[in-house]
């Protein structure tokens, strides 16, 4: 995996004096593609892995499902707030990289790892404190508590590989390599697959242990993945290489600036993962409520493999924006922000007609009852006119973080998702009394806000002077 070349980014020539004003560049774009395309299968293939790490539990009996399916829940919240500092990294790495600082992007990336390491053990032990506490919060069932417990308790003492892994990735993607952190995921999800496999069931003379060797196959494939990404980070044949002349050592000044990039990111996606809660809450409020949540159910992860195309784009933007500011060179960076918007909104274009064309068939592949099926088409086919646009918002948002511009991100996700979506989606399903379609129907609205307040944010262009 280490022995691809890496390119630099074709961002360090300014377009020519007669072009200035130039925003899209089309030779960026089979760049861009290749950039994206790793880390859009990467996102893919850690779906996949929750999938089938799903349907493996599934086996052991609806208990075991719930527990794991419970305990997913608080895991996404910790994954969320740890990507805050994998994200200001990201950025920070991106422009030490585009200043020809080796060693500036290598103190970066140590840092990173330092204060995820502190943080994920104080979190951990804080977590396996409370963690006979967490599953029954959210349920009564004896024998769900009895299962989900330890399954947390093993993925609490999996904390630091889990961060790290994700560190680890994102510093490469900033120094520009895709690649790499691709075929890590890869690794970390083939063992995922065979350790949980075999553990669960208690194949080849393994103990069986059940719902909890899902989690300690989850444990061993981001610790296999980890040590190799720091292994090649020392080797010095990665795009990125830790340097013995930076240091481990908490740095305030460093810590600080890699926080007050990723801290608002971390809430941004707090925010988003909160009002998505709520929103389902009042999916289950509608009429014919166990049907209606069925079918958000299945829409929901077509709509999560679309999601994940448009966030890839948005970190290929942080790292196209970030290395051209650290280059000093503003116009390449209005250029690959602008450019990687485009593709990413047709590249959602795109997938999402095949959606919309054969939304009856994809629904039909995960249930027969009727009603669950045309009420997840209807779903389908609003997610489709919404993604585009959140597309958008993902990508311009991802521009933006690459120069250290993410409170007006945050702010524009709790303005669009919490203080038009919820109530719109509210008011439209129980106060007007369209139900379920008014509940679809807050997707496209929330979807059109944040994607215009976002572009525009971007459009104004102040983000290229911002200084971290």
């Amino acid at each position: 995996m280490s022995d691809y070349p890496i390119e630099p980014l074709p961002i360090s020539e300014p377009d020519p004096p007669l072009r200035p004003s130039k925003k899209v560049d089309l030779s960026l774009v089979s760049w861009i593609i290749r950039l994206t395309l790793p880390v859009a299968l990467g996102g893919h293939a850690e779906s996949v892995v929750g999938m089938i790490q799903l349907f493996l539990v599934g086996l052991l009996g609806p208990a075991a499902l719930s527990a794991v399916g419970i305990s997913q829940a608080f895991n996404r919240v910790l994954f969320t707030a740890m990507m805050s500092i994998s994200r200001g990294a990201l950025t920070m790495v991106a422009q030490a990289i585009g200043a020809d600082s080796p060693e500036q992007a290598s103190a970066t990336a140590k840092q990173a790892f330092t204060l995820l390491f502190g943080f994920s053990i104080l979190f951990g032990v804080c977590s396996l404190a409370i963690s006979p506490f967490l599953i029954p919060s959210l349920t009564s069932d004896r024998e769900v508590i009895a299962l989900g417990t330890p399954y947390l308790q093993v993925f609490f003492v999996g904390i630091p590989f889990m961060t790290l892994n994700r560190a680890v990735a994102s510093c490469l993607q900033g120094a520009g390599d895709t690649r790499t952190p691709f075929f890590l995921s890869l690794l970390s999800s083939s063992v995922q697959i065979t350790t949980s496999t075999v553990l669960i069931f208690g194949y080849w003379g393994f103990p069986e242990l059940g719902v909890v060797g899902a989690a300690v196959g989850g444990f061993t494939g981001r610790a296999i993945a980890t040590l190799v990404g720091f292994g090649l980070l020392y080797s010095g044949r990665a795009s990125l290489t830790l340097l013995s002349t930076t240091s481990y050592r908490f740095n305030w000044e460093l810590a600080r600036r890699i926080l007050k990039v990723g801290v608002p990111s971390g809430i941004q996606g707090i925010l988003r993962n909160g009002s998505g809660l709520i929103y389902l809450k009042f999916v289950g409020l509608t009429a014919l409520s166990t049907t209606a949540v069925a079918a958000y159910t299945i829409g929901s992860q077509l709509e999560h493999i679309l999601r994940r195309t448009g966030l890839a784009f948005g970190t290929v933007a942080t790292a196209l924006v970030g290395q051209s500011l650290g280059a000093k060179d503003p116009d390449a960076a209005e250029r690959s922000g602008w450019t990687t918007l485009l593709i990413s909104v047709l590249t959602s274009v795109l997938l999402s007609l095949p959606v919309a064309l054969f939304a009856r068939q994809f629904m039909g592949l995960f249930t027969d009852a009727p009603d669950v099926i045309d009420i997840g088409v209807t779903y389908l086919l609003v997610m489709v006119l919404a993604e585009p646009f959140v597309c958008a918002s993902n990508t311009s948002g991802g521009a933006l973080r690459g120069a250290g511009e993410t409170m007006a991100p945050m702010y524009y996700t709790l303005i669009s998702q919490w203080l038009v979506r919820l109530p719109v989606a509210y008011a439209l399903a129980f106060v007007l009394g369209y139900d379920i379609i008014g509940i679809w129907a807050a997707l496209v609205i929330y979807g059109i806000l944040q994607a215009f307040l976002t572009v525009r944010k971007f459009a104004q262009g102040r983000w290229k002077t911002k200084v971290i």
